[in-house]
């Protein structure tokens, strides 16, 4: 899993792992949650009323089935179709046409509240859909998928770090930054200082903590969805290793796992253990 260079190149869990009946629909999901990452230009004035009662009439249109203008016809069209094949809740295609909103022009999260409350918004009505296609749909377990959602939006996040800053979106909380002293501009610069560690330790923590609360939902999966499930979760983690391994410098080089390393993801996910690191 190398770090990617923009939001086209983001890893796609649960993209291609699924039954031939599943897939497209899988496929058609995943284009809609890509595509409102980069939606198309917003129309008006550009003032922020006019950009508020856009994304309001588009929120509408998805929740109706309705063309959009955020996203092209070749995204909007087998989305709804999904939703419809599989019986899924349009209301979490509509939810994330609402919270790309928040991505346009710069992004900045002032607290962790923030941040977390738009990984709510935006990332785990995505996941919730891939859920109910998976046929994952008893309440504790959703409430595990959620916190899965969380873990591989924040991870994502991270290995764009470099790129997302000079982009001019920031999803790390502002608080985090004053409370260690890092400018902006240490993480524009890949100023790697023990101000930006703290500030990106503090993250892992995040990480961790979400992939942690979502880890009971592996033993109750059938083996299929169990086995594809573990390779992301073990996968996730040990790219987050790698962070740790190189003191947070997500700059210098792709994070990507060696050989050896990925034999040790394929030995958790078959297997439950691994070799000695």
């Amino acid at each position: 899993m190398p770090n990617p260079t923009s939001t086209a190149d983001l890893p796609r869990p649960f993209y291609s792992e699924w039954s031939r009946s599943e897939s497209s629909s899988a496929k058609a999901l995943w284009e809609w949650h890509s595509a409102l990452a980069r939606p198309l230009p917003v129309g008006g004035d550009g003032t922020v009323s006019s950009v508020e009662a856009y994304f309001a009439d588009e929120y509408e249109r998805a929740r109706n089935a309705e063309p959009l203008r955020t996203v092209r016809e070749s995204v909007w069209r087998p989305a709804y179709q999904a939703v419809e094949r599989h019986d899924l809740d349009p209301e979490l295609l509509a939810a994330q046409v609402r919270a790309s909103r928040h991505l346009q022009g710069s992004v900045r999260f002032l607290t962790a509240s923030e941040l977390e409350d738009f990984a709510r918004q935006w990332a785990i009505p995505h996941a919730r859909l891939l859920a109910s296609l998976a046929g994952i749909d008893y309440g504790w377990m959703v409430k595990r998928v959620d916190e899965l959602a969380r873990g591989f939006f924040f991870l994502a996040r991270f290995l764009t770090l470099p790129h997302d800053v000079k982009q001019g979106q920031l999803f790390i909380p502002v608080t985090d930054l004053k409370q260690n002293d890092v400018q902006l501009s240490e993480l524009r610069d890949g100023d790697v200082n023990e101000g930006v560690r703290r500030v990106l330790w503090k993250h892992s923590i995040r990480i961790r903590d979400a992939f942690g609360q979502g880890e009971p939902i592996l033993k109750d999966l059938g083996l299929r969805r169990r086995l594809t499930l573990k390779r992301w979760w073990y996968g996730s983690l040990e790219v987050l290793n790698e962070i740790e391994r190189r003191d947070f410098d997500v700059w210098s080089e792709p994070i990507q796992l060696s050989a050896y390393r990925k034999i040790q993801v394929y030995l958790l996910t078959v297997f439950g253990q691994s070799t000695t690191a």
